[in-house]
């Protein structure tokens, strides 16, 4: 059975990326989707992984199944190794940025929840990011989201205690095993990366 992802493109390249058998949730794991407003990733996943014990928190209400928690990625007080996976799905790229209905400010918004996350995982636990990419560097689109290139993502998203074990790129369509030479098309980044043992 595959991951249910609908018509929206992030969790299709969630689906594409965990048809790889690259990302492996143990069973019963523990995991945290920040980010759970926007697209519905948490009822598929647990249509096909019940065993799993998913927590969405999100600056917005929403209805989920399993815990959610309406609230501040960047206060909440989970305490260390918590989770054993975490869960970003075009989510981390708009953290501190004030768009949804004036969600905290933090320019390094991205970067401070990323530090929060290497501390919230299980030593060998994984978190999955998608963001947008673009290889002609780093920026900010005003209170709407942040586009990355592979010097940004490395600096702003791998943590300390982060190590970066795989990398796919997006045309928006397909799934990229490798970036093309200069990463013509490339409009998405999915980031696979494990708390250090």
């Amino acid at each position: 059975m595959r991951f249910s992802s609908g018509t929206d493109a992030c969790l299709s390249l969630f689906a594409d990326v965990y048809d790889t058998g690259a990302l492996v949730f143990p069973v019963g794991a523990r995991v945290l989707e920040i980010g759970c407003s926007e697209a519905n990733w948490i009822a598929p996943m647990l249509a096909l992984r019940p065993d799993l014990q998913i927590t969405g928190i999100d600056w917005r209400r929403c209805d989920r199944p399993g815990t959610v928690i309406h609230g501040d990625v960047l206060t909440q007080a989970f305490q260390g190794a918590s989770f054993d996976a975490i869960v970003g799905i075009s989510s981390i790229e708009h953290i501190g940025l004030g768009h949804y209905s004036n969600d905290p400010l933090d320019e390094d918004g991205d970067r401070h929840c990323m530090e929060r996350v290497a501390t919230w995982l299980t030593p060998g636990g994984s978190v999955y990011l998608d963001v947008p990419f673009a290889a002609e560097g780093y920026r900010v689109h005003g209170t709407e989201y942040r586009v990355y290139d592979e010097s940004a993502y490395q600096e702003r998203l791998i943590a300390p205690g982060l190590t970066l074990t795989r990398a796919w790129y997006s045309q928006g369509e397909s799934l990229l095993g490798v970036p093309p030479t200069p990463y013509s098309g490339c409009v998405y980044v999915a980031l696979l990366a494990t708390r250090d043992r």
